[in-house]
């Protein structure tokens, strides 16, 4: 089976080299094809990059305004050749040399649409971080497979595997500010398809980021959600209980792993920032549209 191995970057002169250095460790797998899609670096990604060349790595340069993230893998895949194409980001590193065996050998099942792998928290990352990361990845397989439930939707290109003839079948949308990845799951599982949590196929990956960037990524993600989710509705009242169970569950987690208790005045003000992005696209009528059904039930009685 030969596997195509998609990687898009954008000023990822740190992590890059360390990537490709360590897809060359993987055990298991011989017919390999590595393609970077770069969205405009001003750093040394590029020449990083082209130094790899003599390791037959495809690189295709777009401009920043042309970047979606379903457009940059959709990009990748019409030039790739494989059967599966894994689609990682610049900045995951991978936990050991069967990662890329261990995320592939489903195929050969042909129900088995995609292959998502764990993500585990850098070391460093942040408490609120790291408790987010090991939440959502447990160490436990799973399959998914129903359609109507928006758990099974889950799907993340950080660390992925795409039947090449699926995503053939239902392309990327290209429009989401964010998603992508559990958009396209939906389509395959209303297709018949299955897709599958792999724990054995980790990467370390997770992001310190400023408070403005934790509002902003939480945004873009609650937007793209409420477009593929209009069903689903955030009021101020439900996004404040949103804040209070992630605020407890990160002072629990800070106490159990005897974090330093400073963490615990971050948290209260980092989930503040978080919760203002999820809030945001349903803004004004996450406040008008439960006043307006109180007064309408008021005016019934």
């Amino acid at each position: 089976m030969v596997i195509s191995l998609l990687i898009r970057t954008k000023n990822e002169a740190k992590a890059i080299n360390k990537t490709l250095e360590l897809i060359k460790t993987q055990r298991g797998v011989s017919n390999l094809e590595i393609i970077v899609v770069d969205s405009g670096s001003t750093d040394d990604t590029i020449s990083i990059i082209r130094h790899h060349r003599d390791r037959e790595v495809k690189l295709i340069e777009i401009k920043p305004e042309d970047f979606t993230f379903g457009r940059a893998l959709n990009i990748g895949f019409k030039v790739s050749q494989g059967e599966v194409v894994v689609p990682l980001s610049a900045h995951a590193f991978l936990c050991n040399e069967h990662w890329l065996e261990n995320l592939t050998k489903h195929f050969m099942d042909p129900q088995v649409a995609g292959v998502y792998g764990r993500q585990l928290p850098h070391p460093e990352a942040w408490p609120p971080v790291k408790r987010d990361y090991l939440q959502c990845y447990s160490n436990h397989p799973r399959v998914q497979k129903n359609p109507n439930d928006i758990r099974d939707h889950f799907f993340s290109n950080v660390n992925a595997a795409v039947r090449r003839k699926c995503w053939e079948e239902h392309p990327f949308v290209e429009t989401l500010p964010y998603c992508e990845d559990w958009e396209w799951a939906r389509a395959m599982l209303r297709k018949g398809y299955k897709i599958i949590y792999e724990p054995e196929a980790a990467v370390y990956h997770s992001h310190n980021e400023s408070l403005l960037e934790v509002c902003s990524r939480s945004y873009r993600e609650a937007l793209a959600k409420k477009l593929l989710y209009p069903e689903i509705e955030v009021t101020v009242r439900k996004s404040f209980k949103i804040w209070y169970d992630a605020v407890a569950k990160d002072i629990s987690f800070i106490s159990q792993k005897k974090e330093d208790r400073r963490w615990i005045l971050w948290t209260l003000i980092y989930r503040l920032f978080w919760t203002y992005g999820i809030l945001h696209p349903y803004m004004p009528a996450a406040i008008w549209r439960p006043l307006l059904r109180r007064l309408r039930k008021l005016g019934g009685k």
